[in-house]
């Protein structure tokens, strides 16, 4: 399907560039916070031809060596490896629209996170793919909008956060394949065995390498409805019941391949007071990528990397000391801690 007749329509530059610039904000602020922004709406009937666009190309995913194979291309080298495309099911539907086709490629989902691998294809090059040295930009990423998300057993819509779109690499200057990791484990209705998942992508967005630079934005549509098969058994809950002392308590731990959570409640102060840092039984340090409190800021649940065949873990929760600085009244610098929990977890199910 060719595009290339609405290229003719005609907006006024102010409203373009005024386009430009609110998209461009908030999908700088979205990458810099890590979280969900909704970008601006934008009044312009002349607008309505090109951001409708949309139609099924599956020629295009046939054109695609990666099509049913992205985890086994980035699986190693995400922020938390493993081996996901042991676990994918393919699923290999594509959207087209303004010139750029993405392939929903392959899905996995272990009732406690939903990941979807895309295929992002554009008919002409991509502007950022290098440091503008030559060099390849590895594991960067590309910038990605919902209009919506939805599973087909709850209302609410599922958290992203984390990276600020899809976290994967640049194959060439015209394809880009990554992964989106949803948390859903954060509704609180049960996760069924099988359910339907919903996107519609709104904005790609090509992230600019320096400053100054313009980011590349394509806005269309690209909606998917796919079915989802739960594997239950690759999470391991344990519920602790004695990991506690007069400051904290670890509530419970709940492990798959691929991720860990940790819920800890503080019993003095609140959780933005502590610090926690977590090994592996061979004192490998796990790397962390958020941390989310309760409502009362009495606990909070930590998102961290699976410990994988370790038999358990070490969890050392510090309390930061802090001194305000004399030249700059307000800021305050860490002269120490003190640890109050440092305990060896046993993993076994």
């Amino acid at each position: 399907m060719s595009n290339k007749k609405y290229d003719n329509i005609n907006i006024p530059l102010d409203i373009d560039e005024a386009i430009e610039k609110g998209v461009s904000k908030a999908l700088k602020e979205k990458n810099k916070n890590h979280k969900r922004n909704n970008l601006p709406k934008i009044a312009a009937a002349s607008l309505v031809g090109i951001l409708t666009l949309g139609a099924l190309n599956p020629a295009l995913a046939s054109k695609i060596p990666f099509v049913g194979n992205v985890f086994e291309a980035i699986e190693k080298n995400i922020y938390f490896p493993g081996n996901y495309s042991q676990y994918s099911t393919a699923i290999n539907e594509t959207a087209y629209s303004n010139g750029i086709g993405v392939t929903l490629s392959e899905v996995v989902c272990d009732g406690q996170s939903l990941y979807i691998t895309y295929v992002v294809e554009n008919e002409k090059p991509f502007k950022y793919t290098s440091w503008g040295n030559g060099k390849k930009l590895d594991m960067n990423q590309l910038i990605i909008e919902e209009a919506y998300n939805k599973v087909s057993f709850s209302d609410k819509e599922l958290d992203s956060t984390g990276f600020a779109g899809l976290e994967g690499k640049f194959i060439d200057e015209y394809t880009f394949v990554g992964v989106q990791k949803y948390k859903i484990n954060e509704i609180k209705e049960e996760v069924p065995n099988e359910f339907t998942f919903k996107t519609k992508l709104k904005v790609i967005d090509n992230y600019a390498i320096n400053e100054g630079d313009k980011d590349d934005v394509t806005w269309g549509t690209w909606a998917f409805n796919i079915p989802v098969k739960v594997n239950k058994e690759l999470r391991n809950i344990i519920n602790l019941e004695n990991v506690e002392n007069d400051f904290v308590k670890v509530n419970s731990i709940s492990i798959t391949p691929f991720d860990m959570i940790i819920k800890n409640s503080y019993k003095k102060g609140t959780w933005d007071e502590y610090r926690m840092t977590v090994f592996d039984d061979k004192g490998k340090k796990l790397e962390q990528s958020e941390s989310t409190a309760d409502n009362d800021n009495k606990g909070d649940k930590t998102y961290l990397q699976s410990p994988k065949d370790s038999k358990n873990i070490r969890v050392v929760i510090e309390k930061p000391k802090y001194k305000e600085l004399k030249s700059q009244p307000g800021t305050y610098e860490e002269i120490g801690s003190d640890v109050v929990l440092d305990e060896v977890i046993n993993l076994k199910k």
